[in-house]
Order: C-alpha cells, then structure tokens, then sequence
C-alpha cells in the first residue's frame, strides 16, 4: 500500500476489530473489488470481522497486491479504503470485575508454580530464564538471564487469562514504562478507591525501566477506602504476591485526594485497567 506501511497498519488496528458489516466498508470493498466473505475468513471465524495478528497481516497483503495491480488502487484508492477501514474499527472496553478477578488468579497461579528447585533460580528472577507461552511472540524464550522480566510475567497472565497485552516492533512484550500511553490495552483510573482486583499497577520511572505488576486483592477500610493493595509480579529474585509494592501510591493517595496516579521522588504510580478484545474475539493462550 503505498505510503502505509505494514506496521503502521498494523497498529491502526491493534486490539480491534474491523467491522466488514459497515456501510462504509461494505461500499469501499465493492469499489476495490475485494471480497468481503473472503476477508471475513482470514482469522478463521464467520463474524463479520476482521481480527488478530495474522488476519491482519494477511489482509494488508490483498489489499497491497491489488494496489500494485490495479490502477484504480495506485491512484489513492487505497487511501479511502485505509480511511474506510479505520472509522470500522470496533473499539476495546475495559475488562469486567469477573475477567478481572480471572487475571488476578492467572497471576496468583504463576507465582504459585514458581517453585525453582534447589540450586537453581526463579524463571522470573533477573538471573533466570522465562519460556512465553504467547504465541504472538517472535520468540518464546527473548526473556533470557540480565533481562528484567516484570512486563514479561504481566503479559503472560494476561495470555493466561484470554487478554491482549501490547507489543513492540520485536514482537516482544511492551515495556512497563510504555505501558501508561497503550490507550488500546490499558485505560487509567482517575481514583484509587475504584481500583480491583485484575488492575494493572504501573510504575514509570525517569531515565530508567520501570516496573509492573497485577493487583491481586484490595483492602478497605469501613467508608470503603482502599488501605492496602496486594499485587503479584516478578522481582529481581523472583516472582511474588504482597502489599510493598504498592504501599507508597496508597500512602501518598491519603493525601492527595484519593487519585490513582501519584509521583513519589522520580517514580510515577498509576493503575490502569486493561482493556478485553473486541467483543467475539478470543486468545489463544486463554486457560
């Protein structure tokens, strides 16, 4: 396609789903002369959309092709198409508080299974090994030893429980201080007495990696405040589930009108809920 690239494309439509069933497109397709039955096949269901990875790369290549072989297409017909395209795009919600309490277990079950035998070290851990289990990824085993792995032990529960997490242009987990602006996968609450269990506990820091883990239980006090939050992710040793990791945002929310995003010294906490796939749309690591 000329003037858009195959990632460009890509990420117009990350976490959505393209809605052939759209006037718009319907009228685009016909003028282009592609086959709206066929392209509802490329991710190997009949919905009426068009999702996923593979079915998007496979899309760009018929569309590109006609591009190169179509007159029509080579003077900007494509673009109206692209246009057509993304105004179909049906857009993520956040998760519900039953697929979050899902994720939650995913993360609890992780840290559970962690168990490295004597003498040997947490896959988790900066000096151990993890094997990704996304098939989305370029490489199961990218997350090798000196690789800090917290992004990595997140994404993979969210594999676990059927949710997206963004990636990078290696095809490897985003990292945790990227995660804040992923609008498509994550959505920030403004309030930290709305956070729940499956919400995702971010921490940017200035000039360094930040880190990330997965809320996995919230304690209130009698008005319903939140006084402590428990979350599961990977460490420097390993992976773990407490309440240290968040300890400072809660602390510094007390006094700062209750928000969910707070700066400490150079480390910025938010929560963030992530977002489920369109709706119809499932992963291929759910378990």
């Amino acid at each position: 396609m000329r003037g858009i690239s195959r990632k460009q494309f890509g990420d117009a439509f990350s976490n959505a789903a393209i809605d052939l069933d759209d006037p718009d497109l319907k009228e685009a397709l016909a003028g282009a002369g592609l086959d709206a039955g066929k392209l509802d096949a490329l991710d190997g269901k009949s919905d009426g959309r068009v999702e996923g990875g593979k079915a998007l790369d496979e899309l760009y290549d018929e569309i590109d092709r006609l591009d190169r072989q179509t007159t029509g297409l080579a003077s900007q017909q494509e673009r109206g198409l692209w246009g057509a395209m993304r105004a179909a795009a049906v857009a993520p919600k956040p998760i519900s508080a039953d697929q979050g309490a899902q994720l939650a277990a995913a993360a609890r079950q992780m840290v559970a299974e962690d168990r490295p035998r004597p003498g040997q070290v947490s896959e988790w851990a900066l000096a151990g090994s993890a094997h990704c289990e996304n098939p989305d990824l370029s490489s199961p085993s990218y997350a090798g030893r000196n690789t800090w792995k917290c992004n990595v032990f997140v994404g993979e529960a969210l594999n676990r429980a059927g949710l997206p997490f963004p990636l990078n242009e290696q095809s490897h987990y985003a990292s945790a201080n990227a995660l804040p602006s992923q609008s498509r996968f994550f959505q920030p609450l403004a309030k930290l007495d709305d956070v729940r269990p499956g919400d995702v506990l971010s921490i940017q820091r200035a000039g360094e990696s930040g880190h990330v883990e997965i809320v996995t239980d919230v304690a209130r006090d009698a008005g319903g405040h939140v006084v402590s939050i428990a979350s599961a992710g990977a460490h420097e040793d390993g992976s773990h589930e407490g309440d240290a990791t968040a300890a400072s945002l809660v602390a510094a929310a007390a006094t700062d009108g209750g928000a969910a995003k707070v700066t400490v010294a150079n480390e910025t906490f938010r929560v963030l809920r992530p977002m489920a796939p369109p709706a119809g749309a499932t992963k291929a690591g759910a378990r």
